[in-house]
């Protein structure tokens, strides 16, 4: 033991600035392993940086030099003045070296490289529905425009030729915005790589604008013709459908859907990882309830299973020719055309024309956005007519206020 500390020897001055301590077992060749510190003043204060040991390289030597560094630094006012500045330093050069690195492993990587490598094999993580329409846009209209470009050659001009091909193709604006939806994905997600610098090139193109919100909404009747053929030939869409027409459903949170999300007790279903990100609830009418009974009420597992047993990937081709023979001849818009998604728009419907408040509607569809739901308060005229109701009482009844200050007026003028 020396300089009173258990397992460490004393610090002796090799010369000034440059100090040593020698390790109590160590060895380095015949010697002991010596550990170099460098002490110098910077701006009045004294400072002790460590330098290493001698088994890892350092000299007495290579201490004159890092010290003879140091105060040329602070002559010069130019350099870093200590090994951490000088660490620091370094450690940002490397970084800016790994950055250049990037920019020109990304200058040589195409967009389809890209997206085959990187992008896509991350994205299993989404709905099987949202891949299958995003690998189509990919292939259909993004990558045949901008598949061989590299990423940083990306330029809005490209953005707006996809742009420009999908709606002269008449694709509707809903269709465009989703492709650069994807795009700015791409993007993004090379951004977070390093393989891209800079606002995405989508930031600077128009969106077209249009109203491409769904419609078409179910009557009652309409509604019981459905069910009515679904059940005779595709009972598992009829189960399905009830699901939507019922709880508002989408046809991914139907086909997710276990055993183990249905509380009978309560009434209640559990909506797990929905579209918004924010689980719910939904509850269950009896005819949701006879038909979760009715297939089974198992423990666990899917509730819906296609004919190998594995999770529903699509709407039922069946579904699909029900609506279209039914309700879509001759209609072109795809607003006002019946598909699944109809379903839960018929719920929502439902609920606002039977007086249910927009702020309930919002929590029953698990709408991320108020604005979303705002869209069914034109199904709701009595409340908004009640509403409006409320302030002409309340100008009857200031007008009789003012009827007699008016009267008034003329008494005192008189």
């Amino acid at each position: 033991m020396e300089n009173g500390k258990p397992g460490k020897t004393a610090w002796t001055r090799l010369e000034p600035g440059i100090r040593c301590r020698k390790h109590p077992t160590r060895k380095n060749g015949v010697k002991s392993d010596m550990y170099f510190v460098l002490r110098f003043t910077v701006d009045g204060k004294t400072h002790q940086e460590a330098l290493g040991w001698a088994s890892e390289g350092v000299t007495l030597i290579k201490a004159r030099i890092e010290l003879a560094k140091l105060k040329e630094a602070k002559r010069t006012g130019e350099g870093a003045r200590s090994l951490r500045e000088r660490r620091a330093e370094e450690a940002q050069k490397r970084k800016a070296k790994e950055a250049a690195d990037c920019i020109a492993e990304a200058a040589k990587m195409t967009i389809t490289d890209y997206w085959r490598e990187v992008y896509w094999p991350a994205q299993n993580h989404k709905a099987s529905g949202s891949r299958v329409a995003e690998n189509a846009l990919w292939r259909k209209w993004i990558e045949p425009e901008i598949g061989n470009i590299s990423l940083m050659a990306l330029t809005a001009s490209d953005i707006e030729r996809i742009k420009g091909t999908m709606l002269k193709a008449q694709k509707a604006p809903g269709s465009v915005k989703y492709a650069l939806a994807v795009i700015s994905q791409i993007w993004n997600s090379a951004q977070r790589n390093g393989f891209a610098v800079g606002d995405c090139p989508t930031k600077h193109v128009t969106l077209p604008k249009k109203d491409n919100r769904r419609q078409r909404y179910l009557t009652r009747d309409e509604s019981d013709k459905l069910l009515t053929a679904l059940a005779t030939r595709s009972p598992i869409s009829y189960d399905m459908s009830i699901l939507g027409l019922d709880c508002g459903l989408r046809f991914g949170e139907i086909a997710a859907l276990c055993w183990e999300d249905c509380d009978f007790e309560r009434g209640q279903i559990l909506i797990r990882d929905p579209k918004a990100r924010a689980n719910r609830f939904a509850f269950m009418t009896n005819r949701v309830k006879e038909l979760l009974e009715r297939r089974g009420k198992k423990a666990s597992g899917l509730i819906f299973l296609d004919a190998k047993g594995n999770r529903l990937d699509r709407v039922s081709k069946t579904f699909r020719r029900i609506a279209d023979e039914m309700f879509n001849q001759g209609v072109d818009d795809s607003r006002l055309r019946v598909c699944f998604h109809t379903l839960r728009h018929t719920f929502a419907s439902w609920l606002v024309e039977g007086g249910v408040s927009l702020y309930e509607v919002k929590e029953l569809m698990g709408h991320a956005d108020f604005a979303m739901t705002q869209r069914y308060s034109h199904l709701s005229p009595e409340g908004l007519r009640a509403a409006v109701k409320i302030l002409e009482n309340k100008h009857h009844n200031t007008g009789k206020t003012n009827n007699v200050a008016a009267a008034s007026i003329e008494v005192t003028q008189g």
